[in-house]
């Protein structure tokens, strides 16, 4: 019997995708080290940025854990959770680096990556339309914020912009995974 023949695939998806995250949050992590090494950023922004990275390891080592137990109980819910996590990290650091104007906004395709292995159209499209109201709330926030590091009408171009790129990669990963037809 091999190893990982008693978990489900659902399972190994969960731990596979945690490991992955666990790379994520060490090159995250290097990031914060090499801009404070060069005084890129502030004090209170590494301060900012550890602790959210903190809250992002704890919970990714919670889903790690449950996904790393075969059991019955469902691990939907948790990679929700690590899904609203994602979420909550793409907003503040879209937020704290400068809105619009963040590069951040990458982060927003992460969730959708993760939602995507549960095999749901009606998930993945949710998370793409939470993902890109909060890239537009963190955008939106720190524009009014921070009035006059840009302009209203760079504001809502960027919005549109950055919204609609965060759907077409959920339609793309819809693509990819070949959940294009109803998957419920």
């Amino acid at each position: 019997m091999r190893k990982w023949s008693k978990f489900k695939s659902e399972d190994i998806s969960l731990t596979r995708i945690t490991r992955t995250l666990y790379v994520f949050i060490g090159f995250f992590a290097l990031s914060i080290v090499i801009f404070d090494s060069g005084n890129l950023i502030t004090r209170e922004s590494v301060i900012d940025r550890w602790s959210l990275l903190s809250a992002l390891f704890i919970a990714n080592t919670i889903a790690w854990f449950v996904g790393s137990k075969p059991s019955k109980n469902s691990k939907s819910r948790i990679t929700y959770m690590l899904t609203v996590a994602l979420i909550a990290f793409a907003g503040f650091m879209t937020y704290w680096e400068r809105g619009m104007a963040s590069s951040s906004t990458i982060f927003h395709v992460l969730p959708l990556l993760v939602i995507a292995t549960h095999k749901d159209r009606h998930a993945v499209m949710a998370v793409a339309g939470i993902s890109a109201g909060t890239y537009a709330f963190s955008a939106v926030k720190y524009f009014n914020d921070y009035f006059n590091e840009g302009y209203r009408v760079q504001l809502w171009g960027n919005i549109v912009l950055y919204s609609a790129t965060i759907l077409v990669s959920a339609w793309l990963i819809l693509i990819v995974s070949g959940l294009r037809k109803d998957s419920k």
